[in-house]
């Protein structure tokens, strides 16, 4: 009787872990098996040896000394005609892309309870109340006079943002300034 009561609950443990793999959903089921290759090629191929970081340094370096209030730059704009710059201006730092956003544009969710949900994510509203999507080729930008006084600009066209003045062998002359 022992042994009858053991199989039964043997089968029934097999059955119920049957059903468990049958509930998954082909995206679940994609995703485990996506995992378990990349874990197969981790272990086959491993990361680069990366020792030095000089990438991440430099990055490093770039983002320090873009944060950097006082930055006065020189604006430019690509004429499509002649392929040469025309220059803007001055502006504070070097830009902001459209696309970046003040927020993470989306959070997770989850659904159902701790065994059976699912992770979502649903949008999240930048501080202004909007939802903003991220892509764009534009670029927002702090545009200085020779007053001081500063304007904001959005510029949907090729830019370069330099803190240095471009040969003027490179610029539109009409758009150059008198004391270039």
């Amino acid at each position: 009787m022992k042994k009858l009561l053991m199989l039964v609950s043997v089968l029934v443990l097999l059955i119920g872990c049957e059903e468990v793999e049958a509930t998954k959903t082909s995206t679940q089921i994609e995703s485990q098996k996506q995992e378990e290759l990349s874990r197969q090629a981790m272990l086959a191929v491993d990361l680069p040896n990366i020792k030095n970081f000089y990438e991440k340094k430099t990055y490093k370096k770039i983002l320090e000394m873009r944060d950097n209030p006082k930055l006065v730059n020189f604006l430019y704009t690509k004429n499509e005609m002649t392929g040469k710059w025309v220059y803007e201006g001055k502006c504070i730092g070097f830009g902001i892309p459209y696309s970046t956003q003040y927020t993470n544009p989306e959070k997770m969710g989850f659904r159902g309870n701790s065994q059976w949900g699912s992770h979502y994510t649903i949008p999240q509203a930048d501080p202004n109340g909007l939802y903003s999507t991220p892509n764009g080729t534009a670029t927002w930008i702090i545009k200085v006079d020779d007053n001081g006084l500063q304007t904001v600009e959005y510029i949907e066209s090729e830019i370069r943002v330099t803190q240095n003045k471009l040969n003027k062998r490179l610029v539109e002359s009409w758009s150059l300034t008198e004391n270039y």
